[in-house]
């Protein structure tokens, strides 16, 4: 049996070798070890939960110490985090919400903070069943909304919603390691009881100088109409906007409705952004399309649906994680058909090809395999 070394750090690839020159089979090797202990595999990335932590209403951060296995993260990636439901395995993905590591201690944990989502089946069990002490398995970080080599001298950051935690964690990093340029953070949401890392974010506008956080409220005791995000409501928070990089982050509608207003003001080089949650479809990318299975079954797709949706809407179980288009969890061969990434805009050939299910949206009838 060949052994999956995706996980598997250069000590353990060591003990790996050494365990089948001497005949033993690393996965059953593996399997008895972690019956002693979990978190003593020597190929799967296992973690202990450290602490729970409730952020506001219906969101919660959870602290993990992973094993020997964990190779680090850089501020704005992702990791995945599996949890077995009625005895299957699901994973998805969730942007990290620490800052990277400062000391050797730091290095040994991670965390990810997680919204509790109506009808979403992990986040909802994160929340109701997960506690301090409990073992997951874990994906190693990844994802290139990080942080440049060459940082800019004033950043402004614009989030929305659960947006903030990919964004959090490339600030607190900033900060931490010294960052002396002006960082201008805004976040736009439902309400003051809605802020996560409220307390955090402004604890670190009262340590650093150079940071200033502003929030933007859509519904607010006193408050004459609610704040949303567009041209004139940002210059009269930020007036030199336009002379600064920005990272953005943030549900579909508020993410297009910033694109285009930096388009129109040439700004495209000055933004780094990534989804938190599927793009928008564009009403003309919103059709109806019928969709054929392995096996000929065919099920319908509404318009305005992705590919992914018609499959969980039709009782089916692709894999999937982030729903985003940045994990490829959801991979799938498609054998006929076009389709329109929606994160591109690139309309694909109508042939066999590799997509991603999330990001998909039918130019024409599908079929896949």
């Amino acid at each position: 049996m060949q052994t999956t070394m995706h996980n598997v750090t250069w000590r353990n690839r060591r003990l790996v070798r050494a365990v089948e020159k001497i005949g033993f089979e690393p996965e059953g090797l593996n399997y008895l070890i972690k019956q002693v202990n979990p978190l003593w595999s020597i190929l799967d990335l296992q973690a202990r939960v450290e602490r729970v932590v409730q952020e506001t209403h219906d969101t919660k951060t959870f602290v993990f110490r992973p094993n020997a296995l964990w190779r680090g993260i850089e501020a704005g990636q992702h990791i995945g985090v599996n949890v077995e439901i009625n005895g299957v395995t699901h994973k998805r993905r969730y942007s990290l919400s620490c800052a990277q590591a400062t000391s050797a201690d730091d290095a040994k944990r991670v965390q990810v903070t997680v919204k509790r989502v109506d009808g979403g089946l992990v986040s909802n069990y994160l929340h109701d069943n997960i506690k301090a002490g409990d073992v997951l398995s874990l994906e190693q970080a990844d994802g290139d909304f990080v942080l440049p080599t060459e940082l800019p001298s004033q950043l402004l950051v614009l989030t929305a919603g659960s947006g903030i935690t990919p964004v959090f964690s490339q600030v607190a990093t900033l900060l931490a390691d010294g960052y002396q340029g002006d960082i201008q953070f805004i976040h736009y949401v439902r309400s003051p009881n809605d802020r996560i890392f409220g307390q955090s974010l402004e604890g670190l506008a009262r340590q650093h100088s150079n940071f200033t956080v502003q929030w933007c409220y859509e519904s607010a005791d006193g408050q004459a109409q609610p704040e949303r995000f567009s041209p004139k409501q940002l210059a009269s928070r930020v007036a030199d906007y336009a002379d600064r990089q920005t990272l953005l982050c943030g549900p579909g509608g508020f993410m297009e409705a910033v694109r285009a207003h930096w388009s129109d003001q040439s700004l495209n080089e000055q933004l780094s952004f990534e989804y938190f949650g599927a793009p928008p479809m564009l009403a003309e990318d919103a059709i109806d399309a019928e969709v054929t299975l392995a096996g000929g079954k065919q099920i319908q797709l509404n318009a305005g649906q992705t590919l992914l949706d018609a499959l969980l809407e039709n009782g089916e179980t692709p894999k999937y994680g982030c729903k985003r288009g940045v994990c490829h969890e959801c991979k799938c061969r498609k054998q006929s058909g076009a389709v329109k990434n929606l994160l591109t805009g690139k309309v694909s050939n109508s042939g066999e090809e590799d997509i991603q299910l999330c990001i998909s949206a039918p130019v024409t009838d599908i079929t896949l395999g």
